[in-house]
């Protein structure tokens, strides 16, 4: 090996001396694969990989050596049917593509293979520096490209980045938008989203979807849209929590992650099936630096489109990992990204006491207040005493507790500054007793908390001086639980978070946080502006200044390191048009570290088929519950919460534990390692003890290798090879 790798840096340093030569030159091809085009030089090379580059589009060819297997940024020779014009050519040839904006807004897209540029590549310690100029708009820009361990780095320090022409801007980024491509279904496999627990559009000639799919990650940012839409009937889609995809070209053969790891707060996920455009299917992430918007001019609504004064700041970090043999599938794409958090501190093993025994979140409505002519009064719903009784009755050990509604005037008041109990519920010392016996049980007792929330119409905060402000100087609004709400500023967020968090710890007890820990936005407030990515960095400080358990709601993966448990976990992906099926991407990358809880079944339109898919995905139940009836709230902000009664649903949440107990609690606190389709609706999760949990969707009884899964239910087996 040692004298195979001296002959290959032999062959690459002859190669990048002699680079003046033609491209069909010994020089240049020796040792070459024959797949790789002459054009292709040799740039680095390890253990498991040997990369080659195009020095005049920045192509390049990653050979896999534990397989052979290549992997191909963009497309070198076009074949009959590709459907792809001179501008898909050359967007799919080029390593980098931008889009500009002129002075009137409008979009355009150069690629380094049809455009007027210059380009100096240099070669480097395991890759290639290049520095390139779009020439015609006068933007520049520095690319790093290097090999290491697990694939290849892609680097844009945004110090690099020049618009030295004032007619144009720079608005989207593309780095290696065709990698991994392939022609319609000529390769069976997938391409893997991060949509909900994780979503598959598998490879084929054509899809039924009529348009491609873009989404942000992290959701859209409310600084420059300033709205989020607010329809009860509607529900909201599930944002892309973790800036990643995956690619599988054959099951169990090859297959390759893209981990976005500074720059996902610009960026945009953009998926393409085959059939839309073009006959391939690709995937890839776009940088935004500027953005287009309307700016109105009068209060009649006329204005005009323009675009914003300064760029958004960022360096950009992508990583491509490769995997191939058993590793190849979504589940090994999975533990990729799981062995990357952890290897940089991003997700920590969270001890989960007992081994045998899977934890239940219980929320609890303390209670909301309801306007009587003038005025407003509370009403209980579940005070600290009933709380007590319930989980006393219920018994269920490692129970996550959560008081919602436990501020003075309940759910649809703002928070205090310091930790204050409503009366009517009892008092704190009531609260720190029963925060005491559910730490005891092995559980934990947290306190409810939309830190960042300004409400609509409440006391609280200073309407002028406290929210934050879109790109078009309106405040930002949105919605959370059926509360109307603005935004507020970094700086009023922490004179709110931090004292409450302190005296939160203080007396035992824990916090949930809920929108914090999904929703960021750039704030355009003249007097402390702040984008998206200072926004991520800022609050991940904040939450780690004081020292207390905190769980979050559908967090974003940038806070994986502080929680020490996950809720409202998706069940499925979005369902849009061009997925073939949801998987459990974000489950593998969690489990045996985080134990994770699904929504509330309280409001599931079919209870037991979600709880198959609790068992299928290793997800923790969740209910919803009140000591009074629903009808008591009917005039309050929480009549959202329709059915909650514990006389009501006693039973059932007694019933939904025992059962996932029985399948998932031989398996708490291990690492999935596969999973695999039996036959049809029926699927195995392997766990890293050796255990398998069988789910059968199906409503015919299933059998195999001396197990038998009723209709409708689940089974716990060794793992069959």
């Amino acid at each position: 090996m040692a004298r195979r790798r001296w002959l290959w840096r032999l062959v690459m340093i002859v190669a990048l001396l002699l680079g003046g030569l033609a491209p069909g030159s010994a020089a240049q091809t020796a040792g070459q694969p024959a797949e790789i085009p002459a054009a292709y030089r040799p740039a680095a090379e390890n253990e498991r990989f040997q990369l080659y580059v195009d020095f005049d589009t920045l192509a390049f060819k990653l050979v896999d050596r534990r397989s052979g297997y290549v992997w191909h940024s963009g497309v070198d020779e076009l074949q009959p049917g590709d459907r792809l014009n001179r501008a898909w050519q050359a967007f799919a040839r080029s390593g980098v593509s931008i889009e500009h904006l002129d002075r009137k807004a409008v979009p355009k897209r150069l690629s380094l293979a049809n455009a007027n540029r210059t380009l100096t590549v240099t070669p480097a310690a395991d890759g290639v520096d290049a520095d390139l100029a779009f020439d015609d708009v006068g933007i520049r820009l520095r690319l790093s490209l290097r090999l290491e361990e697990d694939g290849v780095r892609v680097e844009v320090p945004f110090a690099s980045i020049r618009e030295e022409n004032p007619d144009f801007r720079l608005g989207v980024l593309y780095l290696y938008p065709f990698l991994g491509a392939t022609r319609g279904g000529s390769v069976p496999g997938y391409m893997l989203l991060p949509d909900g627990t994780g979503s598959l559009v598998r490879f084929a000639d054509a899809t039924k979807a009529r348009n491609m799919f873009y989404g942000r990650y992290y959701g859209p940012d409310l600084g420059m849209a300033a709205v989020l839409p607010f329809d009860p009937q509607v529900n909201r889609p599930l944002p892309l929590s973790a800036p990643v995809y995956g690619l599988v070209h054959g099951e169990g053969q090859h297959a390759m992650l893209s981990v976005v790891e500074r720059g996902a707060a610009y960026a945009e996920l953009q998926v393409h099936p085959a059939g839309i455009i073009t006959n391939f299917n690709f995937i890839h992430h776009a940088f935004i630096y500027n953005q287009s918007y309307f700016q109105a001019t009068n209060r009649a609504g006329a204005g005009v489109t323009t675009v914003q004064a300064q760029p958004n700041a960022f360096d950009v970090v992508v990583h491509y990992r490769f995997l191939t043999g058993a590793d190849a599938d979504y589940v090994g794409l999975a533990r990729s990204y799981q062995r990357y958090l952890v290897e940089r501190g991003m997700l920590r093993r969270r001890d989960v006491g007992r081994s045998d025994a899977i934890g239940v979140r219980l929320e609890f409505l303390g209670g909301d207040k309801e306007k009587v002519l003038l005025w407003s009064r509370f009403v209980p719903m579940t005070t600290v005493a009933q709380m007590r009784d319930i989980l006393a009755d219920l018994a269920i050990p490692r129970a996550e507790a959560v008081y919602y509604g436990w501020q003075p005037s309940g759910a649809s008041s703002m928070p205090p500054r310091r930790l204050r109990l409503e009366p009517a519920l009892g008092d704190l010392d009531d609260l720190r007793r029963l925060a005491q016996e559910v730490q005891a049980g092995g559980g934990q007792l947290s306190l409810y908390l939309d830190p960042q929330a300004a409400l609509v119409d409440e006391p609280g905060y200073s309407p002028r001086n406290d929210l934050a402000m879109a790109i078009t100087n309106v405040n930002l609004r949105g919605f959370n639980r059926n509360h109307p709400n603005y935004y507020l500023s970094f700086r009023p967020l922490q004179a709110l978070y931090t004292p409450l968090a302190e005296s939160v710890a203080e007396a035992g007890l824990g916090l949930a946080l809920d929108g914090v820990s999904n929703v960021v936005y750039s704030d355009f407030r003249k007097s402390a502006p702040m984008n998206r990515e200072q926004a991520i960095q800022a609050r991940r400080e904040l939450l780690a200044q004081v020292d207390l358990p905190l769980a979050f709601y559908r967090p974003n993966d940038y806070l994986f390191d502080l929680m020490r448990a996950y809720f409202d976990m998706p069940l499925g992906d979005n369902g849009y048009i061009y997925t073939h099926e949801a998987v459990p991407f974000l489950p593998v990358v969690l489990a045996g570290y985080v134990p994770y809880y699904g929504t509330a079944l309280n409001f599931s339109p079919n209870l037991q088929e979600d709880l198959l898919r609790h068992a299928d995905f290793g997800i923790y139940p969740s209910f919803f519950v009140t000591y009074e009836g629903t009808a008591a709230m009917l005039n309050t902000a929480s009549n959202w919460i329709f059915t909650s009664a514990y006389a009501q649903w006693k039973e059932p949440i007694q019933q939904a534990y025992r059962w996932l107990n029985g399948v998932l609690g031989p398996v708490v606190g291990q690492e999935i390692v596969g999973r695999r389709q039996l036959a049809d609706g029926v699927f195995a999760t392997a766990y890293a003890n050796g255990l398998e949990v069988v789910v059968n969707y199906t409503d015919r009884p299933f059998a195999a290798g001396g197990l038998t899964v009723p209709p409708k239910d689940a089974a716990l087996r060794r793992a069959v090879p």
